[in-house]
C-alpha cells in the first residue's frame, strides 16, 4: 500500500479555505501553537479513514447540526477534506456527500488503512485513567472509542466496533416472544469473541505484550516490574456494577445482596436488556523479593501520572502489527505526552524511532516547542531528514496579494528549515524585530558558507592589512557571486534594497510595527532560495587542460584539479 503523498483540507474545523499540506508518503513532525490548526489537521485524517467504519458526514458537514465541525468564518458550502496516495491520482474525499472516491475503484485501499492505522492523542491518555479513587478501572469506552473502530475482524470483513453498534441497534426478538433471535446472539457472540482475542493479544499473544513494553521501554532504572493484565471474561457469577456485565450480553440486570449472611446476585430488572461489557484492568508489581508479584488495588492513586501514560502507551502500543513493515500505515499522534517531563518523554521518543518506525510512517503533532525540538535533533543525528518532512502551522492575517491584516485569520504551513521556523513563528506574533534578528543571522550563516576567501577577506586601505568583510560588504559582492557562478542575481537584488531596514540591527524600535512585514517575507523567501544553493552539490567549472590527467586501474583517464575556492582537492572524471 502506497503512503500518503498530500492532505486537502477546505471549512473544516480551523481551515476557512483550501489549504494542502505535502506528506509526500513520509512522516510528519508539525509545531503548532495552540489554535493554529495543528489538531485540525490531525482531526481531518481521523474524520475521513473513520469514514469506513462511521459515516457521520450529515452530522459533521451540516452547518446547521450542533456537531457541525465546519470552520465558522467559511463561504463554502461544499467543506471537505480530501488525501491522495503515492503513484495514485485517485481522490479519496469526505464531505456532505459522504465518502466518494473519484474515480471509484474497485478495491479502495482506504478501507485497510483504516483498519491499520492508530490516532492517539492526549484525550485518549486521560480517558485512561480518569477514574475516581473510589471507581474500579473500566477501559471498554476506551476501546470502543478509540481502539475497536480502527480494527478488523480476524477475518477483515468488518470492524469490531461495527458489530457492537449494530446489537445496540436493539434486540432483535423472535416476533414478539420473549426469546432473541439466534442471528442476534451470534452478532454479540462475534463481538465478545473479537474483543477477547483482542485483550488475549496485549496480554500475552502479541510480539511485544504490554508487559514487555513497559518493562523494556518505559519503566525508570532501577524501578521494580510490573505486570499489566486485560480483564474480559465470560463469567456471570461476578457482576462490577449493577448495569454492567464481564461481557456484552443480552439478559436481566443483577445486583449482589445479602441474605441470611451470604451475597447473592439477584436480578433487579424485569426485562431483557443489553448490558454493557467491561475491560478491567489489573496491575501488579514485583515484589521485595524479586520473585512474586502484588496487585496493586488502585493504580489511579498508586502511580504518578507519567508512569500512568506509560502504562496506557504500553497496552495501545501492544496492538501494532510488528510483524509487517511499513506499507503506508501510520501512527498519528496529537500532544499525546504534555504532562511529561522530558526525560520520560524521550522514552517514548526513543520507542517510536528504535521500533514503531520500522513497521509504521509516524505523525506527530505538537505544541511544544523543547519536545519539537528534541525530535528534530534526533532525526539530525540519525540523518533521516529525507524521511521527514517538518514544520510549523501558524495563524496568519495576510491575504493573497499580501495585503496586511485585511482577511480572518487562517492556518498557514511553514516547512521547517530550522532558522526559518523561528523567523515565522516570530512573524505571525507581529514581533518584527526579533525577525530581523533571526534574519541578519541567517543571512551572515548563508553568505559565510557560500563565499569563497576572496570574497570574505578584504584589504584594509590604511593598515594594509588582511580583515573580514562585513555584512554589507558581502551583501554588496552577491551580485559578483552570481555572475562568477551563472545564477540568476534578479531573484536577490531585493536583499540589497532592504538590508538597512530589515538586516539592520540597531534599525528596529516600534515593536508591533507592521511596516517590514512584506519585506520579511521576501527576505525569508530569497534566504531560503541561498539555503537551497548553499546545500547542493555545486561542481566547480574547470579547464580540464590545466588540470594533471591520470589513469584509474580500469583504465578510464580522470583530471585531478585544486578548488581554489576551499583548496580542497577534488577528482573529476
Amino acid at each position: 500500500m502506497s503512503a500518503i503523498s498530500e492532505i486537502k483540507i477546505d471549512g473544516f474545523k480551523a481551515f476557512p479555505n483550501d489549504f494542502t499540506l505535502e506528506l509526500k508518503g513520509k512522516n510528519l513532525l508539525l509545531y503548532g501553537e495552540n489554535g493554529s490548526g495543528k489538531s485540525s489537521i490531525y482531526y481531518a485524517l481521523h474524520t475521513l479513514l473513520q469514514s469506513q467504519c462511521k459515516n457521520k458526514n450529515d452530522v459533521y458537514f451540516d452547518i446547521a447540526k450542533p456537531e457541525s465541525i465546519i470552520n465558522k468564518h467559511t463561504k463554502k458550502t461544499d467543506a471537505k477534506v480530501e488525501i491522495k496516495f503515492e503513484n495514485d491520482d485517485t481522490i479519496y474525499r469526505i464531505s456532505q456527500n459522504g465518502y466518494e472516491e473519484l474515480p471509484t475503484r474497485g478495491i479502495s485501499p482506504l478501507r485497510d488503512l483504516n483498519g491499520q492505522c492508530v490516532f492517539i492523542n492526549h484525550k485518549f491518555l486521560f480517558n485512561v485513567f480518569s477514574f475516581r479513587n473510589s471507581q474500579y478501572i473500566d477501559l471498554f469506552p476506551v476501546f470502543i472509542k478509540d481502539i475497536l473502530p480502527f480494527v478488523l475482524t480476524q477475518d477483515g470483513s468488518e470492524y469490531i466496533s461495527m458489530i457492537y453498534d449494530e446489537v445496540m441497534k436493539g434486540i432483535k426478538r423472535h416476533g414478539k416472544s420473549h426469546r432473541i433471535l439466534g442471528s442476534y446472539q451470534d452478532r454479540i457472540d462475534k463481538f465478545n469473541s473479537e474483543t477477547k482475542y483482542l485483550i488475549d493479544l496485549i496480554n500475552s499473544n502479541a510480539v511485544k505484550t504490554a508487559t514487555r513494553i513497559f518493562n523494556d521501554y518505559f519503566r525508570n532504572a532501577g524501578e521494580r516490574k510490573l505486570k499489566i493484565t486485560l480483564g474480559y471474561e465470560n463469567n456471570r457469577d461476578k457482576v462490577p456494577q449493577p448495569d454492567k456485565s464481564y461481557w456484552l450480553r443480552c439478559d436481566h440486570r443483577y445486583q449482589y445482596i445479602e441474605k441470611a449472611g451470604r451475597r447473592e446476585e439477584i436480578s433487579i430488572s424485569t426485562r431483557m436488556e443489553i448490558l454493557q461489557p467491561s475491560i478491567t484492568l489489573t496491575i501488579e508489581e514485583l515484589g521485595d523479593d524479586g520473585i512474586s508479584y502484588q496487585q496493586i488495588e488502585k493504580p489511579q492513586t498508586y502511580f504518578n501520572e507519567a508512569k500512568l501514560t506509560a502504562i496506557a502507551l504500553s497496552i495501545r502500543f501492544a496492538l501494532l502489527d510488528m510483524l509487517t513493515p511499513v506499507n503506508g500505515r501510520f501512527l498519528a499522534l496529537d500532544d499525546m505526552l504534555i504532562s511529561l517531563d522530558m526525560s520520560n518523554r524521550r522514552k517514548v521518543i526513543d520507542y517510536l524511532f528504535d521500533v514503531a518506525a520500522q513497521h509504521y510512517i509516524i505523525y506527530i503533532f505538537t505544541h511544544d516547542r523543547l519536545f519539537y525540538n528534541s525530535i528534530k535533533k534526533r532525526i539530525t543525528i540519525e540523518h533521516t531528514q529525507n524521511k521527514w518532512i517538518s514544520g510549523g502551522i501558524y495563524m496568519h492575517s495576510i491575504d493573497e496579494k499580501n495585503n496586511y491584516q485585511s482577511c480572518m485569520p487562517y492556518p498557514k504551513y511553514i516547512e521547517d528549515k530550522d532558522t526559518i521556523l523561528e523567523i515565522y513563528e516570530y512573524y505571525a506574533m507581529h514581533d518584527y524585530p526579533a525577525c530581523g534578528q533571526k534574519l541578519r543571522k541567517w543571512c551572515e550563516r548563508i553568505l559565510d558558507g557560500l563565499y569563497p576567501d576572496t570574497l570574505k577577506k578584504r584589504i584594509d586601505a590604511t593598515t594594509g592589512q588582511t580583515i573580514d568583510t562585513n555584512l554589507n560588504d558581502r551583501i554588496l559582492y552577491l551580485e559578483e557571486f552570481c555572475a562568477n557562478e551563472k545564477f540568476d542575481y534578479s531573484k536577490f537584488k531585493n536583499l540589497k534594497i532592504y538590508k538597512d531596514c530589515i538586516l539592520n540591527a540597531v534599525s528596529h524600535y516600534d515593536i508591533q510595527s507592521p511596516i517590514y512585514g512584506n519585506e520579511i517575507l521576501e527576505i525569508a523567501r530569497i534566504l531560503s532560495e541561498l539555503e537551497t544553493i548553499l546545500n547542493s552539490k555545486r561542481d566547480i567549472k574547470v579547464n580540464h587542460g590545466l588540470g594533471l590527467e591520470l589513469q584509474k586501474p580500469d583504465m578510464q583517464s580522470l583530471t585531478v584539479c585544486i578548488d581554489i575556492k576551499s583548496s580542497k582537492l577534488k577528482i573529476y572524471d
